[in-house]
């Protein structure tokens, strides 16, 4: 019975693992974009959370490159450029608080649930929760 728990464990983290690495078109928030695509090389832009996990950043731009130049070889990656940008998502109206002068004030207790769902008011705060910056990664990727 461990082992099929401990299975079923292992399982479930290599899919999260696999999700967090896997690369998206840009969305208006993070994704990439092609700047230029030739039969071996590609320039990209990679619109990224700020972090520190360099090694998990430099697999989403590995990544990308294989999805985009459709092979599964490692490339070659050179960073042309990094730039820091603010957030867009953070800059949408919250639909709950009361708007106080500059500020948007919110006051809610963490076991009500809303009215239009069964979670609770601090589980959906949790949820919402995004990096206050974004980079984005202007790079090349080419065939070694």
């Amino acid at each position: 019975m461990n082992t099929i728990k401990l299975a079923a464990v292992a399982i479930a983290a290599g899919l999260l693992a696999a999700c967090q690495s896997t690369p998206s078109q840009f969305n208006g928030t993070t994704g990439y974009q092609i700047e230029q695509k030739n039969a071996d090389s590609a320039v990209l832009v990679y619109t990224l959370a700020a972090r520190k996990d360099r090694q998990l950043d430099e697999n989403k731009l590995q990544h990308a490159c294989q999805k985009v130049l459709k092979s599964n070889q490692t490339f070659k990656l050179k960073v042309l450029s990094i730039t820091e940008i603010a957030n867009p998502a953070n800059d949408k109206q919250d639909q709950y608080g009361i708007k106080l002068g500059n500020s948007r004030t919110s006051i809610g207790l963490a076991n009500t649930p809303s009215t239009n769902n069964s979670e609770g008011y601090a589980a959906q705060q949790i949820l919402e929760t995004r990096p206050s910056t974004l980079h984005v990664v202007r790079y090349t990727c080419t065939s070694n």
